[in-house]
């Protein structure tokens, strides 16, 4: 397939448009485009050079009403609102019955689950924690009495 230095040049002119001025589309474009009557003369026009002048000319001019057109959706509804989430007081503690109950009557156990550490309270620098034991020293060593001796064989 030969291509003539004409349609080379308008290809050339075509990759120019797609390149540089359609993101946005010139407006008077887009105001022809939008419109039913200029979808049909721009389409026609596309397939009158494709089919009877040159088909390379013709992808061109199609890529470039496709970059063109702006995208429309039809029907588009809102997007709905979002729904809040309720707010609650918190989660009540499990009911504690049958042989449950009767395994934990006499403990102390806290009707939830989560952190059963003692509380921790803040000491002042060189204060000995309120729930520490005094430290503990190492024993004294005592001298041996008595050496002994192994035989050697």
């Amino acid at each position: 397939m030969r291509v003539t230095q004409t349609e080379l040049v308008i290809v050339a002119l075509l990759i120019g448009y797609v390149a540089f001025y359609t993101h946005p589309a010139p407006k008077h474009l887009q105001d022809f485009l939008s419109t039913p009557v200029g979808n049909v003369i721009a389409l026609g026009g596309i397939l009158y050079v494709t089919v009877y002048q040159s088909l390379v000319v013709g992808v061109f001019l199609a890529i470039a009403y496709i970059m063109t057109v702006n995208a429309v959706t039809e029907y588009m509804t809102d997007k709905p609102a979002p729904v809040a989430q309720p707010k609650s007081a918190g989660v009540s503690p499990p009911e504690v019955n049958g042989a449950l109950k009767a395994l934990l009557k006499g403990t102390n156990m806290p009707s939830f689950k989560g952190d059963n550490r003692l509380p921790q309270v803040a000491q002042k620098k060189g204060t000995a924690p309120v729930h520490s034991t005094p430290p503990v020293t190492p024993p004294k060593g005592s001298p041996p009495k008595s050496v002994e001796h192994f035989a050697s064989f």
